[in-house]
């Protein structure tokens, strides 16, 4: 599900044009100034600075709101990064020339996990087959939903043996989560089947890759596929928690 990126692209940040253009507000609710990998595969996006490890980005100021309007055409992802920590990625696709003014959008957890979502700004809901449903990728609160399904973990010992991902105090509450693409498959297993997560942990069906029928890898691309989803606005919103 990972965006290919084609090309890279450092300039000045703009403010947001008018609201019929592409616009893509991100909040930062933290304490300091926040930065954003961007990548880009298609279009242009105004990025403004460049993050860890020279991947061109956007800075945030502490509690402020910024705006960029990238072309009408932009199919790329947005990235929170803290001391070279990735927290979770957002993928955002307005280059689909059949529902011109739309969004393809989802929340990736595959490669790093953080307390940040993405939607619409008006708040409509997403459209899928037809049906509205709620527009909100990604969680405000990873460990808050991990802990509202941890009461119901069978396998919590299994689970706390990878201290990078899972740990929890003497009272066997949890007190930190993480995901990136070296978890265990039952550490995803529990993000995303147990916890419920609005994100992919893993990278869902793989041109040229079936796992066997029945297996949990089968039932955990089922689920990251139906991550991807679709929105009748190119007006969105990421906030950070």
């Amino acid at each position: 599900m990972h965006l290919p990126i084609l090309s890279l692209t450092l300039a000045s940040a703009l403010p947001a044009l008018a609201s019929t253009n592409p616009t893509i507000s991100i909040h930062n609710t933290k304490p300091y100034t926040l930065c954003l990998e961007v990548e880009t595969s298609g279009g242009w996006f105004p990025t403004s600075t460049v993050c860890g490890g020279g991947v061109p980005g956007i800075n945030v100021a502490p509690m402020r709101t910024s705006n960029f309007s990238p072309s009408s055409n932009w199919n790329g992802a947005i990235t929170p990064i803290r001391n070279g920590v990735l927290g979770t990625r957002f993928e955002i696709n307005f280059s689909d020339a059949s529902h011109p003014g739309s969004t393809w959008y989802d929340a990736d957890m595959e490669l790093g996990m953080s307390g940040a979502t993405l939607g619409p700004s008006d708040g409509r809901k997403r459209i899928n087959g037809g049906q509205r449903l709620p527009s909100i990728a990604g969680e405000q609160d990873p460990l808050a939903k991990a802990n509202a399904a941890w009461a119901r973990e069978a396998n919590k010992a299994a689970l706390l043996a990878n201290p990078k991902y899972l740990a929890a105090d003497s009272s066997g509450r949890l007190t930190r989560v993480y995901h990136d693409k070296g978890a265990p498959e039952a550490v995803q297993a529990f993000f995303q089947l147990e916890a419920d997560f609005n994100a992919y942990m893993g990278p869902g069906s793989e041109l040229g890759k079936t796992p066997l029928a029945g297996t949990l890898r089968e039932k955990l691309n089922k689920v990251a596929d139906q991550k991807a989803w679709f929105v009748d606005t190119q007006q969105m919103t990421i906030t950070v928690f």
